[in-house]
């Protein structure tokens, strides 16, 4: 299962509420193939099968089932230079 550190939630949850993105529209980012071999995080509205990640009562990131397997026992962090970052 994919983690989230509180570090990766804070950055995500500020990326939203800087974007003037309502929490009532429902989008928040989510993990989609940026190409074979590489995920990205895009703006969206999470599929009723996504696994979800909440800060400050707001959905931040969503996973989806397909990608799961991908993600097992790996997190979300930030790293040195201050990027989102799978590890």
């Amino acid at each position: 299962m994919l983690q989230l550190t509180d570090a990766a939630k804070e950055r995500l949850h500020k990326s939203l509420t800087a974007a003037a993105l309502p929490k009532n529209e429902g989008k928040c980012y989510r993990v989609v193939p940026n190409d074979e071999k590489h995920l990205t995080l895009r703006l969206a509205r999470p599929a009723p099968s996504d696994e979800t990640f909440s800060h400050d009562g707001r959905v931040v990131l969503a996973l989806p089932k397909a990608l799961r397997p991908y993600l097992r026992n790996k997190s979300l962090d930030i790293d040195s230079s201050g990027q989102l970052k799978f590890c």
